[in-house]
């Protein structure tokens, strides 16, 4: 869950950087067309404009042309329109209250210069062109000078824009290369999520099915082998043990002789119960499945072990289980367990404790992930060394000094049969965890189980 809100996070900043990064572009944009409609040369025109027309009214004096009149109040009007377009967009609020005076000012020259070029044409006389420029001149430098006011407007504007516009645009490549590490971050988060989900389990999966595989071929081999051999030692053992009985009843109580067929009828009945263990391991029989509570299960082993572990101080509890359910042979999944205790008990020798316990979780099983139930074989031994793990389930492989070494392989043999998994945890000097994981069954209460009628 946490993984999945980190992406979708991540996500959202990316969107946030693109969306961000998409209105700054916007607003340089809008800030560049400004430069390039001439929104900071407006008083340059203006001024311009008005020198054009006081030439007009210098000309009209000197020449009396009623064309150079008409052509003054023309230009006059298309300043005026055009001051009138350009009073609007323009970027601060005192460029637009300049303009606005300007406006103001412009009628009053027009109106000023259009009464001047009247009187020159009624008096019909030339004056000094002296006179008539410092006239023209005076009418026009309330306009002048809110033209050079606007102009100094004007290059504040443009310095605070081109700070603003460098401001941006340093902004605007850190949000770039902010977006540009992101996105390479939700990249590797979205191929690590794939690795996680979909590699490395499969990965996993053919790892554990080459163990499987391999360990399988080693069972049939074995197998084979070990059923021949059984056979062929089970038939002399039954006619020693035979002989031996006949020849105990024959010699005198508490003699040596006596005492030396004790031995071998003790050793016979040893070799009898690894032919049988070996006859166990190369013909597995098949699984009788019955659903089955693991409460029943654990308690039952309970009640088999725990009397036998006390004489070595050794607890065997059980942690009360939930109300699970699997469907399993429930001899051949006891038999897996009690073999499992057993070796927790010889891994502990003296003064320890194995827990039992179940629950039931999603876990990934024959590939998938799914509901299971958990039984656990929890013990305070020395643990197993990283050596002996790696040939752990391998059959005949023992560190016991009377062990046959196929007690873990008949256990993984049994649990595989039934559709589940043998794992285990381990920590040298603090103990081992055995768990067997087995598919979650729905209990149907109108089915014989194995706590209606004893096995």
């Amino acid at each position: 869950m946490g993984f999945v809100l980190a992406v979708v996070l991540l996500a959202g900043l990316v969107g946030w950087a693109a969306r961000a990064t998409w209105h700054d572009m916007k607003q340089l944009r809008r800030s560049y067309a400004a430069v390039e409609n001439d929104a900071f040369h407006l008083s340059e025109y203006i001024e311009a404009s008005i020198r054009d027309l006081q030439e007009t009214i210098l000309r009209f004096d000197s020449r009396k042309d009623p064309s150079d009149r008409a052509r003054f109040l023309s230009k006059g009007q298309d300043l005026k329109k055009w001051i009138s377009a350009h009073k609007d967009p323009l970027t601060t609020s005192l460029e637009g209250e300049l303009m606005k005076q300007i406006q103001a000012a412009f009628e009053v020259f027009l109106a000023r210069g259009s009464t001047l070029m009247d009187e020159r044409a009624e008096t019909g006389t030339a004056s000094p062109a002296s006179t008539v420029f410092d006239t023209s001149e005076s009418i026009a430098a309330p306009m002048l000078g809110l033209c050079r006011k606007l102009s100094e407007a004007e290059r504040e504007s443009l310095a605070q824009f081109l700070e603003e516009s460098r401001q941006s645009l340093g902004w605007l490549q850190r949000l770039l290369l902010a977006l540009f590490v992101l996105l390479l971050s939700l990249a590797g988060i979205v191929g690590l999520s794939i690795y996680r989900e979909l590699l490395a389990p499969l990965r996993n999966q053919l790892r554990q099915s080459r163990a499987i595989i391999q360990r399988h071929e080693k069972l049939a081999s074995l197998g084979t082998l070990a059923a021949g051999l059984a056979h062929e030692i089970r038939n002399p053992l039954t006619a020693i043990n035979v002989r031996i009985h006949s020849l105990k009843r024959s010699l005198t109580q508490g003699s040596s002789e006596h005492e030396d067929a004790t031995v071998i009828d003790s050793e016979i009945r040893r070799l009898e119960g690894m032919v049988r263990e070996f006859l166990r391991f190369a013909r597995p029989a098949e699984p009788k499945f019955v659903t089955v509570s693991a409460d029943s299960l654990l308690a039952r082993v309970q009640r088999l072990l725990a009397g036998q572990l006390e004489k070595g101080s050794i607890q065997l509890t059980l942690e009360s289980p939930p109300d699970v359910w699997i469907r399993v042979d429930p001899q051949q999944i006891e038999q897996a367990l009690i073999n499992l205790v057993q070796n927790g008990a010889e891994s502990i020798g003296r003064d320890g404790k194995i827990r039992l316990c179940a629950r039931a979780e999603t876990a990934r099983l024959a590939g998938r992930a799914r509901r299971v139930v958990v039984l656990e074989v929890r013990d305070t031994g020395k643990g197993i060394s990283p050596e002996v793990q790696k040939r752990l389930f391998d059959p005949f492989f023992t560190t016991k000094e009377e062990g046959t070494g196929l007690g873990l392989s008949i256990a993984a043999r049994i649990v595989e049969q039934q559709g589940g998994a043998l794992q285990y945890k381990t920590e040298l000097n603090r103990g081992t965890t055995f768990t067997i994981m087995l598919p979650l069954a729905e209990h149907n209460p109108d089915e014989p189980t194995t706590q209606d009628s004893p096995h």
